[in-house]
């Protein structure tokens, strides 16, 4: 073998996975083919089950240390309500918090820790092809032969062009939801309070719901000066998908609309790509096969609307790790991986199609179903299954979706 390990894809889920089995010993190849990484819109919070993944793999202090900010609040408002600010610290298991960072920092950071730890990296290079077998190999350029591993991983995001040649289905859910983000720069701070008191130095994730509109906010500094904002609506909330500069100030109009503050606008720009796009569910179902082993978007990717694709990439580097620290055939390790990866992005999908159900679904059925489940919620939150705090442990099962629609 030329490597243990060659890894396709050098962002959060490929460089985590390098950190965590380099010191081990582990011969690793990492092949990134942007250089530098750009912004991708997407991707800058962890929530707190998923901080503990990062604190589990050792990058959590390294984030904080360089380009990470805690957030420990989490803020939600909704006409006719009272805002719900929730400390997290104090309410979640592992007694964690949310993270927030720009996305290609904190690439940056990993990437440059892999290869402090003895990962080789060939950055500015693009795979051509990956073909599996025993051993699996992986084709650079116009490399024939190719460089082989015991363990190929493809970690190249969402919209891998690599998995589908080596064999693996690509499923996906019907478009629901849109997103949209914009960066703002200046004098804002949008993890401000805007409700209640908070320690000094704390700071919130912001979330307004706008049910008759169909359209939800958050908002989030992610380092001095700078924050993501995005727009969240029903694909049939609005007449067009807004996407571009033309579109910048109709986007502030429904993020206002749907209750983020005027200041916030003010004394800020917009700067950067301003993008929209569908966050449906796309997965693969048993993310391996003969020798290429699927991590992160790769494997499965949730919506962007919930904040959880970030902590959800960490736990698959964690389930692998663990897997291949645990058994020295690695093939053995990555089916076990592949089982374990289906066992909670399942109950992944259904939380989050419980969420989209209820939040966005259209028209006068899902209009009395929540004022329903909203007057519920408020004689007794724990219907409410706890996404933030537990993530894929929160309950999803019949009984739970039936409490949360109040049907029981």
């Amino acid at each position: 073998m030329n490597y243990d390990l060659i890894i396709v894809g050098g962002g959060l889920a490929g460089s985590a996975l390098a950190i965590a089995l380099a010191p081990l010993g582990a011969r690793i190849l990492i092949i990134e083919h942007q250089d530098p990484f750009r912004d991708r819109i997407r991707g800058e919070v962890l929530m707190p089950w998923g901080s503990l993944e990062a604190k589990r793999l050792g990058i959590y202090n390294l984030l904080l240390k360089s380009c990470a900010i805690e957030v420990a609040y989490y803020s939600r408002f909704r006409p006719g309500a009272a805002a719900l600010v929730r400390d997290l610290v104090a309410t979640t298991p592992g007694n964690t918090c949310c993270m927030t960072f720009p996305h290609p920092a904190m690439q940056e950071v990993l990437l440059a820790e892999a290869a402090a730890l003895g990962a080789e990296v060939r950055r500015g290079e693009a795979v051509a092809a990956v073909t599996p077998g025993e051993p699996a190999r992986v084709h650079i350029g116009s490399d024939a032969a190719g460089l082989s591993a015991r363990l190929v991983v493809l970690a190249d995001g969402r919209d891998s062009r690599l998995r589908t040649p080596v064999g693996f289905e690509v499923k996906r859910d019907p478009e629901q939801l849109i997103i949209a983000g914009m960066i703002l720069e200046g004098e804002t701070d949008c993890s401000e309070f805007l409700a209640g008191s908070a320690p000094p130095q704390a700071s919130t994730i912001n979330l307004f719901y706008d049910p008759a509109g169909g359209r939800m906010v958050i908002a989030m500094r992610i380092a001095p000066g700078r924050n993501r904002i995005y727009l969240i609506y029903h694909k049939d909330a609005l007449p067009k998908r807004l996407s571009g500069r033309h579109s910048v100030e109709e986007t502030i109009r429904q993020l206002q609309g749907a209750g983020a503050p005027g200041h916030w606008f003010e004394r800020a720009q917009q700067v950067g790509p301003f993008a929209s796009f569908d966050g449906s569910h796309r997965w693969v179902g048993r993310p391996y096969r003969d020798g290429v082993v699927l991590i992160g978007d790769a494997a499965a990717a949730t919506d962007p609307t919930w904040g959880r694709g970030l902590s959800r990439t960490l736990r698959d580097v964690r389930l692998l790790r663990d897997r291949l620290i645990a058994d020295t055939n690695w093939r053995t390790a990555a089916q076990a991986y592949a089982d374990d990866h289906d066992d909670f992005y399942g109950r992944m999908r259904r939380l989050e199609a419980m969420e989209t159900t209820l939040l966005f679904e259209r028209g006068e059925e899902a209009d009395q179903r929540r004022r329903r489940a909203f007057a519920l919620f408020a004689q007794d939150p724990s219907r409410i299954p706890d996404a933030t705090g537990l993530g894929p442990e929160a309950p999803s099962d019949d009984v739970a979706r039936a409490r949360y629609f109040g049907e029981i």
